[in-house]
């Protein structure tokens, strides 16, 4: 299995926080929470994000790091349910059907992903449950231009990423996208994919050595 280093290279302490806050907090304080603590965002961009004031933003992550400080452990999922979510947002994600996918995820729903200016990624957040199922449907479009960027047809597999449902992108053994989901009662709550190839160095080599289950596509 993947662990946090292996994922969005975020320090350790940030990936767990990463993991619980979903369920717990309110829909602004996570989407401040988790571009502030796990990217690096400054507060002037979130707020821009998010069309609150810079001041108003301030505010929203200090509420976050008070909720979280008292707030519940979430508890990981395992190796089969993980494939049953993996399987299901796949399937959405590829039918072109966008309303199977925006009823997968919460409303607030956010997507954030670091391509590493050499895959296809879009620089800043989206959020909301509509518009991220909009950019899904669209980068899980197979295309030859894609394939070119990581270097072939990738070998789609489920897996378990800090504790939650994660899709993995293989090419001839070589990681070449992870796509962690924020799974939350209300559903996937966030979208955090890696394909940052300078970044992913170290989850091929896990790969490798570990063990993992069947794919769920062969040649995507």
């Amino acid at each position: 299995m993947l662990g946090p280093s292996d994922t969005v290279e975020q320090r350790e302490s940030v990936s767990m926080a990463v993991l619980t806050l979903m369920e717990r907090l309110p829909a602004r304080e996570r989407v401040v929470y988790v571009l502030r603590e796990a990217f690096g965002y400054p507060h002037a961009e979130i707020a821009d994000v998010l069309d609150v004031s810079e001041s108003s933003c301030q505010q929203l992550y200090r509420r976050a790091k008070q909720h979280l400080a008292t707030g519940r452990q979430r508890v990981p999922v395992d190796a089969a349910t993980a494939r049953t979510v993996v399987e299901e947002f796949l399937a959405a994600a590829v039918s072109g059907e966008t309303g199977t996918l925006v009823r997968m995820l919460t409303g607030d729903a956010v997507s954030i992903g670091d391509g590493g200016g050499q895959v296809f990624s879009v620089p800043r957040p989206i959020v909301g449950g509509l518009r991220v199922a909009r950019f899904l449907a669209t980068l899980f479009t197979p295309t030859e231009a894609k394939w070119q960027m990581v270097g072939g047809r990738p070998t789609l597999f489920a897996e378990v990423a800090n504790g939650a449902p994660a899709l993995v992108m293989v090419v001839d053994e070589r990681v070449v996208g992870v796509f962690v989901l924020d799974l939350t009662a209300d559903g996937i709550a966030g979208v955090h994919a890696q394909a940052n190839p300078a970044k992913l160095a170290r989850a091929t080599r896990r790969w490798a050595a570990g063990p993992h289950g069947e794919p769920l596509v062969g040649d995507w």
